[in-house]
């Protein structure tokens, strides 16, 4: 009996919340008054979406073009021009001033002109012949090979960074410290045949904004079999 009576009171309570709500939302203002259950006329109309033009593009100026503008000439006097000039140097590097300049050589002598840079990848394998051509004006040598390997024989001039070595961090550091024009060609070898090291050196040398390192790729062994140019002993100091 007493469940009925508690669900009794309960009902007669909800009943009276109920209608002290219509009265009160009947008897409030109308910017305060809420609509009945049924009573939304427009919920389903919904606004027609009208399409917008595009907006016409901007016309784009066409630049004037000087009598002194590549653009405005000849293809035959552009080629000429490229032909004569070789490929152009990237920024050099920063570094201390005086630092060797291989550029200087004239044109027709210059490897620029031969070998022009190729900042999209760490480096491009070159053969004796090349290396040869390229030891013979004075181009940056590297060897890849250990310590002791070097010692026993190396293209004359050569420096000896070998990448498994404790101390290839600090001349690679030294190497980028010296200033020189990254466009201007490197030679790196090993000891040719599956060798990786010049890869890997290449590589590494890469990222100090060398981009311009060619790799000796029958290396060291080739070099001995054609009679270049070498030496034996400890690399000397800087």
């Amino acid at each position: 009996m007493r469940f009925k009576r508690h669900i009794g009171e309960a009902a007669t309570l909800v009943a009276a919340a109920a209608l002290s709500a219509l009265v009160a939302n009947a008897l409030a203002r109308s910017e305060r008054k809420l609509p009945l259950v049924g009573t939304y006329p427009n919920a389903l109309k919904v606004p027609e979406m009208k399409a917008e033009d595009p907006p016409a593009p901007a016309p784009v100026p066409t630049p004037a073009l000087s009598p002194s503008d590549t653009r405005a000439q000849a293809p035959s006097e552009v080629s000429s021009k490229v032909n004569a000039g070789g490929a152009a140097a990237p920024k050099p590097l920063a570094g201390k001033a005086g630092a060797p300049a291989a550029a200087k050589l004239p044109l027709e002598e210059s490897p620029l002109s031969r070998f022009p840079p190729h900042p999209d990848k760490p480096f491009v394998e070159i053969s004796g012949d090349d290396a040869a051509w390229l030891v013979a004006r004075g181009i940056l040598v590297v060897d890849a090979r250990r310590k002791k390997d070097y010692e026993q024989g190396h293209v004359a001039g050569a420096r000896n960074i070998s990448p498994w070595e404790g101390d290839a961090d600090a001349k690679i550091t030294a190497l980028v410290n010296e200033g020189r024009d990254g466009a201007i060609p490197v030679v790196i070898y090993c000891s040719g045949g599956d060798c990786e090291d010049s890869h890997m050196l290449a590589t590494r040398i890469y990222g100090g904004g060398f981009n311009n390192l060619l790799v000796y790729r029958d290396g060291w062994p080739d070099w001995v079999k054609r009679g270049g140019k070498s030496a034996t002993g400890p690399e000397p100091a800087p």
